[in-house]
């Protein structure tokens, strides 16, 4: 049964374009050139830069976005003009410092303390100019009761560093106003005299928040912000360490940690550059093509380059998550510019990136055809490669666009677009380049000076044949060339005559079913006990940032207390009737008596206060208009008590309450594990109580809510993908049991990645995504070739298919995988958490699609899928000398050996119903009947049994050698 209905019409519009270009190259490199430029003009008209976190790595339309809204529209009378930070709805604009001792190991002597304040007063005096206006901390401040939001430990000690007449308790104290406030939440590393008597205190923790009501009130605190950071950068102290934050940090840490160092984009570009002009330079200065890999870089720059242009006049931002994409293109372009003989014009077909099968090809053809129909064939041997690889790819970004999350989206934008202008311009510019190396050949000219040289045969001196000889003889009947421009390399050799026998080997082949088995064992282990969802603050940090160096000391002594999560009433309840009250208790009670939360001593409830003060009052059982106008009209205007003013909304006529907040505090969250399950756990106990309650906290949108859909969005991903690359599969390649292969090798890789990504601590989260999404391109490109090579292989014999298939793809694969590792091997030594995760699942990517290629799948084709049905004589008729190959079904003729010696290689179109033209390349012999690498045409009638052979080009019924 044939599938190859997709497969021959590839092949044929491929052929008829290679022709086209062949004979008319320049409009194939002049359109493409003007349209770079024209879109490339993009990037510095319209390009814009996405740096906000939130909106990054948060996933849109997550419950926490919506649930911020339902909260602003009941909040919006809550202004900042009164308010305390845990009542804010977003991070707003504000300053934070960690101050630890230099010398000693507590913050609280009167020495340091001192210092402290010197430092709060540089801070108060941090000055901005808008227009004519000068603001400092204190026209900008969050203010509650019309003033600005204190430091309570400063304010405890009266703002004069001497402690003598203080008690400072943990983890709570009491202002000088008679207010409880959390001690726990600004002192770190605290020892403790006794019951709750602070005996010391190793980091001090200031917070200094600004308003954000008004778009001016932002600019200003932006501002702010950037000199608060400037004066703390530069404040000098020989008593303190000074740690500064601000929310701008986040924005511009994340701009300079996603922008590749110069040094790594230098050396990055020159090691493979270096590595693509060695694999395409040869002792044969005409044949060899340096130039041409330097255009194959430039091919992938006028893709980069119109890709960017493109998205930024369409308005698409640029996002972090898409700095590593130029160099992925970079390593696909130029992991396809490796030069191997395929080992059969057959398989010409089935290279491993685009330019490389286009170079192959190339060099696959006659040097004595015409450069045009050189072009053509070579495009209709590596239409169905080019195409697959580029579909498979672009369709894997594309899947990625369906994610929550944006930055991953973006990501996936720029490289689908990206691989398809590097596909547009692989078949169109460059292929306009081979045919212009084509011309220079051809004329038998060097390939830098393109000046007119003699052949290797010719060469009037060693200097001469090493440094400037090469190409063909004008005589064709001169045995010395070859009538095809390569000869077989030697890995290529070494995976027929070594590796392919010694992997199917029985022995060998069980001893890689059982490494596989410890591999995907491994790889599931890994998969169970994977962190979901990072370190985002952290981790979008460069190492020896300050704010790295914040984020350091932040978890290190501000994780015991926090964050403050809010569980709130949004619907209209009877708050006065016990029922409500017990179903509200019990919320509170649930949270406060798990792992993640402290107890009801730390949870801020304002009914639990108001109870408590109806209990003082000798007030039970009140009525609903006793129970509002005792709360509006007595508890709430007690000073203890206005805390909870913002937390309340009454509706219009004060006669019944909208909505109100209840708020638990973290406890000891200090890994990103014990944060997920914390917000898992909070968000099931809400959802199951019987009253209309969300729960919300500022950081959800950017943090938590990624541990929310990180696990959902990768699955939902990968699911498509691998159905879609199974029917891409299905329909590219003509072969059933290849597409079956090739999805078990996909299924099988993403496992891996995930599975060791775990055991190199790398969690899931949407920067590791993003290379998720790489593999599943990548593992096609791994499997596909060799899954394909196999299922069309010559032999009957398991074995020998499997070998044959190395032998075909093995060396391909393996320069590609190291070609690619190459081009992201600088990201190892990045400062960026980024890049490094970058490097590090992309050499999963490659090690473990390497393995996959080159050992898991020969293996298991060798044992899984049967022999062909086809008799192989049909496919190959050995003799004493060596193997006539053929693709047609119609019996060869039995050549005796006297008439001359096969070889390996054969090709067989059908020129008619009776009369097929036989290729085969005959390698060197003794007798006088055989020349190295001659090709010679066999015209063969099967109703006589008769056979007679002549030179393919010059018709004449001898043998003679030709290139």
């Amino acid at each position: 049964m044939k599938f190859d209905c997709v497969e021959k019409h590839l092949r044929v519009l491929f052929s008829a374009h290679g022709k086209l270009v062949g004979k008319h190259p320049a409009p194939f490199i002049i359109i493409p050139l003007l349209l770079t430029v024209m879109l490339a003009a993009g990037m510095f008209t319209h390009f814009t830069k996405e740096n906000d976190p939130e909106a990054l790595y948060g996933p849109q339309g997550s419950e926490s976005l919506r649930n911020r809204d339902v909260l602003e529209d009941m909040y919006s009378d809550v202004v900042d003009e009164n308010m305390l930070p845990r009542h804010q709805l977003r991070i707003g604009r504000s300053g934070w410092l960690i101050v630890t001792p230099k010398t000693d190991d507590n913050i609280l002597t009167i020495p340091n303390m001192k210092e402290v304040l010197r430092l709060h007063r540089r801070v108060m005096n941090v000055t901005i100019q808008q227009d004519d206006a000068y603001y400092t901390f204190e026209d900008l401040c969050l203010k509650w009761n019309g003033e600005c939001h204190e430091n309570e430990i400063l304010a405890l000690l009266d703002y004069t560093g001497f402690l003598e007449n203080v008690s400072l308790t943990y983890p709570f104290a009491m202002n000088s106003n008679g207010e409880r406030f959390l001690t726990g939440g600004l002192l770190g590393g605290v020892t403790l005299q006794g019951k709750n008597m602070i005996e010391k205190a190793e980091a001090l923790l200031l917070a200094y928040p600004l308003r954000y009501d008004t778009n001016e009130e932002v600019e200003n605190g932006l501002k702010w912000e950037r000199t608060f950071l400037y004066q703390m950068e530069h404040f000098i102290s020989d008593k303190l360490n000074v740690y500064r934050f601000a929310i701008v940090s986040v924005t511009e840490d994340l701009g300079e940690s996603t922008g590749v160092p110069l040094d790594l984009v230098v050396s990055g570009v020159f090691i493979v550059a270096a590595f693509c002009i060695l694999s395409t330079t040869m002792l044969d200065w005409v044949r060899s093509k340096p130039l041409l890999a330097i255009l194959g870089l430039f091919t992938a720059g006028l893709s980069l380059g119109s890709t960017f242009g493109l998205l930024a006049f369409i308005g698409i931002p640029y996002a972090s998550t898409a700095a590593s994409m130029p160099f992925l293109i970079l390593a696909s372009q130029q992991a396809s510019m490796g030069e191997t003989n395929m080992g059969d014009k057959k398989m010409d077909s089935i290279g491993v990136d685009d330019m490389f099968i286009m170079i192959s090809a190339w060099r696959q053809t006659s040097v004595y055809k015409s450069v045009p129909d050189r072009m053509s064939q070579a495009m209709e041997d590596s239409a169905l490669s080019i195409t697959i690889t580029s579909v498979t790819d672009a369709l894997a970004f594309g899947i990625g666009c369906i994610t929550q999350f944006y930055s991953i989206r973006l990501f996936c934008i720029y490289a689908c677009i990206a691989v398809l202008f590097c596909y547009l311009y692989m078949i169109t510019f460059f292929a306009a380049s081979v045919v212009i190396t084509g011309y220079r050949e051809k004329q038998n000219r060097h390939a830098l000076t393109f000046l007119k040289v003699l052949p290797k045969q010719d060469a009037p001196s060693n200097a001469y044949f090493l440094l400037c000889a090469g190409g063909s003889s004008t005589n064709k009947d001169n045995h010395q060339d070859n009538a095809s421009e390569s000869s077989e390399p030697a890995l290529m050799i070494f995976f027929k005559k070594y590796y392919g026998p010694f992997v199917t080997h029985p022995l060998s082949a069980a001893i890689t079913v059982l490494l596989f088995l410890a591999y995907i064992g491994l790889a599931i282990w890994g998969c169970v006990y994977l962190e979901e969802g990072g370190e985002l603050k952290q981790n979008i940090a460069t190492d020896d940032s300050y704010l790295s160096m914040y984020y350091k000391e932040e978890k290190k002594y501000f994780r015991s207390y926090g964050p403050d999560m809010s569980v709130i009433a949004t619907s209209e309840l009877e708050y006065w009737k016990s029922d409500v009250q017990r179903d509200l208790e019990n919320v509170m009670a649930d949270l406060e008596a798990s792992e993640y939360f402290h107890d009801s001593n730390v949870s801020i409830s304002w009914l639990r206060n108001y109870l408590h003060f109806l209990s003082v009052v000798n007030i039970e059982r009140p009525s609903k208009e006793v129970f509002l106008n005792t709360l509006r009209k007595k508890f709430l205007v007690l000073p203890v008590y206005k805390q909870f003013v913002p937390d309340i909304i009454f509706d219009s006529d004060n006669q019944s309450i909208v909505s109100s907040r209840f708020y638990v505090i973290g406890k000891d969250l200090d890994t990103t594990v014990k944060e997920r399950d914390m917000f898992w756990y909070i968000r099931g106990v809400v959802a199951e109580s019987n009253l209309d309650l969300i729960t919300y906290t500022r950081a959800a949108p950017r943090t938590y809510e990624q541990f929310i859909a990180i696990r959902s969005n990768t699955i939902l991903t990968m699911s498509i993908g691998v159905a879609s690359m199974f029917l891409i599969a299905f329909l590219l390649i003509p072969h059933p049991i290849c597409a079956i292969t090739v999805t078990f090798s996909v299924v099988s890789t993403l496992i891996g990645v995930i599975g060791y990504m775990s055991h190199l601590s790398i969690p899931l989260d949407s920067i590791s995504m993003v290379t998720l999404i790489i593999s599943m391109g990548f593992s096609v490109d791994y499997s596909a070739h060799i899954s394909y090579a196999y299922t069309t292989s010559p032999y009957q014999n398991r074995r020998k298919r499997s070998i044959h298939a190395l032998y075909s793809l093995g060396a391909p694969t393996l320069q590609g995988a190291i070609s690619t590792a190459l081009a992201v091997f600088t990201f190892a030594f990045s400062k960026s958490y980024i890049f490094r995760t970058f490097f590090w699942t992309m050499f999963l990517v490659i090690v473990i699609g390497t393995f996959h290629g080159l050992l898991f799948l020969p293996v298991f084709l060798m044992l899984l899928v049967p022999n062909s049905n086809r008799k192989e004589e049909n496919k190959a008729r050995p003799t004493s000398m060596g193997t006539v190959n053929s693709g047609f079904t119609t019996e060869p003729p039995a050549f005796s050996n006297s008439q001359f010696n096969l070889g390996s290689r054969i090709f067989l179109p059908q020129r008619s119903s009776n009369t097929p033209a036989i290729f085969a390349q005959i390698p060197r012999a003794d007798n006088t009947t055989s020349y190295p690498g001659c090709i010679y045409q066999v015209v063969y009638n099967p109703n006589h049994r008769r056979s007679s052979y002549r030179d393919q080009s010059t018709r004449r019924p001898h043998l003679s050698s030709s290139i």
